[in-house]
């Protein structure tokens, strides 16, 4: 599909495509000359546990030099212990190596926090978030977010995110553990930890997907994922295996974030808020340049072939548009799978939105190209989304370049004839149990954002949601905001239902005068007076299995799930789901979940 001259303009105004490469950003750091990394693949042991697959994955602070411009930094990774050579752990500097799993096979990880005791951004941790609450008691029930500690500056736990594991091998926020041995008050393990490690084990028993794996410790998770950690976690099964798709160095991670750098190359995270409230708290963060798998501007060299790109969005805040650029020509691609596993169906695109934490599986077909052709990954999403007005934009992200010669025939099946596994819809029935979330902010007199929350509760408070297992439930996200906040739920895989207008700023009037007043049940808004119009169905490259999705503002947003336990893992001991099982859900911007927009539930009998 060729641009409008409009569109092309605008890009090429803003970013200098057509030009040749080596065109210097400003700043002085030359755009497409830093070869792709791609994290490497750890490799299990799986002679200590039989019919299991075993990794110890260790937090480091190691040195990388994200371009080669910019000088060596300091960042965090996870390192894998290699079986067959214990002395040379695998990693890459920042982030960590791909773990990949067989659907139904379990897997036990060792986590372990070799971390310094200081943090990298120790003077952009702001103790406020949690010892600065308004409408608050000096000592509510079970303390201030559960009482962080004051005396360390590091403290970390490790979220599979799309995972359907047991509470006790979820990662929540409250499970963190330190490099001197200090726990959380929700910290569990599998038995033979040593104090500063956690034992967890995933079953595996869903589809085939992408996941990824990322620090979750309670108001830390904007800085810990920002210093480096994050990882991938791949999921295979057999219906996957039939389909001849490209495997192999066909088939590329793009793990997608925005950083900037200081003079020396070294990380730069603000350490000024918005409001005297929280000094240090940014409401949001948005980098000045794309990082795809630890690179500024990468390059991939590409034979003219189809490849499948593993796309994720582990930025803090920034939503990514994607589109990929010939000249003024954008390069048709094939969607075939979302965040949770493959669609049914292979969709011919021209673009993509990935919100925080999305991934998509796509075909792109480079193999209709001349040699030498070079394509560069486009974007452009409003900062933030979906309003703009604020933050830096970042119109290329990476390039693609046809320039290695073909090494065989392309045998992986034509995007356009996969024969993909059918959904199987959930369809709720008129009795459905629904669950209301208002998503909200509550702001300091110049307008500024102090808390983000969810039903104007804190993380701490009381559990207010119990969910019966094995019922199918469709839960409302009320977004009252201006920003599109991307919502996670843990444990399950969802659908998105369906979207629908509402007047928010009556509702959210209404609102905040019923939790002010006590919120006796029978006054509370019925928010079906505030509706406007009919729902309106997910978009067709919305659609599939997920587990994070975008609450837009000024709207409704439902999605549907059943919420299955996760099964006991075959083989491992103290993996059952012991009811009432603690979960949580909450918005994926790193900075709005560090501040409250996050709450617990429980799956209960």
């Amino acid at each position: 599909m060729r641009l409008t001259r409009r569109e092309f303009a605008r890009v090429a105004a803003v970013t200098g495509i057509g030009v040749a490469w080596g065109a210097r950003r400003r700043g002085g750091m030359r755009k497409f000359t830093d070869p792709l990394p791609i994290p490497p693949v750890a490799v299990p042991d799986t002679s200590s546990h039989p019919g299991i697959d075993y990794y110890e994955l260790t937090m480091r602070q190691s040195t990388w030099r994200f371009h080669r411009d910019l000088g060596v930094a300091q960042a965090w990774g996870y390192w894998a212990a290699d079986p067959g050579d214990p002395a040379r752990p695998l990693g890459l500097g920042c982030l960590g190596p791909t773990l990949v799993a067989r659907r139904n096979r379990p897997v036990i990880v060792r986590y372990r926090n070799g971390l310094p005791t200081s943090h990298l951004f120790s003077d952009r941790i702001d103790s406020t978030l949690w010892r600065n609450l308004p409408d608050v008691p000096a000592d509510p029930p079970g303390g201030r977010h559960m009482d962080m500690p004051a005396d360390v500056t590091v403290w970390n736990v490790v979220h599979l995110h799309g995972g359907w594991n047991p509470t006790q091998s979820d990662g929540n926020p409250a499970a963190w553990f330190t490099p001197r041995g200090a726990h959380g008050p929700m910290y569990g393990s599998l038995p033979g930890a040593a104090p500063d490690e956690a034992i967890y084990a995933y079953g595996n028993a869903q589809r085939a997907a992408m996941l990824w794996y990322h620090d979750h410790a309670m108001e830390l998770t904007r800085l810990n994922n920002y210093a480096g950690l994050s990882g991938l976690y791949i999921i295979r099964d057999v219906v996957e295996d039939a389909l001849g798709l490209p495997r192999g160095r066909f088939e590329v991670p793009l793990i997608i974030q925005d950083r900037t750098f200081e003079r020396d190359g070294s990380l730069f995270y603000p350490g000024k808020g918005v409001t005297p409230y929280h000094p240090i708290w940014m409401p949001e963060f948005f980098g000045e340049v794309p990082v795809v798998n630890g690179k500024a501007y990468p390059f991939l060299a590409v034979e003219p072939r189809r490849y499948r790109l593993r796309v994720l969005n582990a930025s803090n805040a920034r939503f990514y548009h994607l589109w990929l650029a010939r000249d003024e020509t954008r390069l048709p691609f094939w969607l075939i799978g979302s965040s949770g596993a493959l669609r049914d169906f292979p969709l011919r695109v021209d673009r993509m939105l990935l919100a925080p934490s999305e991934r998509a599986d796509i075909i792109v077909d480079f193999g209709r190209l001349p040699m030498g052709a070079a394509v560069t990954l486009m974007n452009d999403a409003a900062v933030p989304y979906p309003g703009g007005g604020g933050g830096q934009p970042i119109p290329e992200i990476m390039r693609f370049h046809v320039s290695d010669p073909l090494t065989g025939r392309d045998k992986s099946t034509p995007p356009e004839k996969l024969a993909l596994p059918p959904l199987k819809p959930i369809q709720p029935g008129p009795a459905a149990p629904r669950r209301e979330f208002v998503l909200t902010e509550r702001l300091d007199r110049r307008g500024q954002p102090v808390h983000m929350t969810i039903n104007e509760r804190y993380f701490f408070e009381p559990v207010d949601d119990f969910v019966t297992s094995g019922t199918t439930e469709i839960w409302e996200y009320v977004n009252t905001t201006e920003d599109a906040h991307p919502m996670h739920v843990h444990l399950v895989q969802f659908l998105i239902h369906n979207r629908q207008r509402f007047n928010a700023r009556d509702y959210a009037k209404d609102f905040a005068r019923w939790t002010r007043s006590g919120r006796l049940s029978g006054d509370k808004p019925d928010l079906s007076r505030y509706l406007v119009g009919a729902p309106i169905p997910p978009e067709p490259d919305q659609q599939g299995w997920r587990d994070t999705f975008i609450a837009y503002p000024g709207m409704v947003n439902r999605i549907v799930a059943t919420f299955d336990p996760a099964p006991e893992v075959p083989q491992v001991g103290g993996t059952s789901t012991v009811f009432p099982a603690g979960y949580i859900h909450h918005c994926h911007i790193l900075e709005h979940e560090d501040n409250d927009m996050m709450r617990p539930w429980h799956l209960v009998r």
